[in-house]
């Protein structure tokens, strides 16, 4: 990854991190950690959910954001967790399908990622 890449990704994170909490998991729990490579299309999040006792860890092998007329999206295409049966259930139930980008990140995400 070069300088501007890591920088540029660096930047999506600290943008990115409270978006993901306020948006996506709140009544879950948080993630406390997001590291970006979008030179590759990887993430690695892990979340702290509520109940649990040790961490998530979530690696994003690949992903595409996609720009339609009604919204930005994200889509996973391979993910695995520290968990084997979250793995199973992301690959059923996340992989492929098109997760909608809140309006206020989705201009981030269409400029850096």
């Amino acid at each position: 990854m070069g300088f501007f890449s890591d920088s540029k990704d660096r930047m999506v994170e600290a943008v990115a991190l409270p978006m993901l909490n306020n948006a996506w998991l709140k009544p879950f729990g948080h993630a406390t950690s997001l590291k970006l490579d979008s030179s590759n299309k990887s993430a690695e999040i892990v979340l702290e959910l509520k109940g649990e006792q040790t961490p998530l860890t979530i690696h994003v092998q690949e992903y595409n954001v996609v720009r339609e007329p009604n919204g930005t999206f994200m889509v996973v295409k391979a993910v695995t967790t520290s968990r084997e049966w979250m793995t199973a259930m992301a690959r059923e139930y996340v992989v492929g399908r098109k997760l909608a980008v809140p309006p206020e990140a989705a201009g981030v995400m269409s400029r850096f990622l």
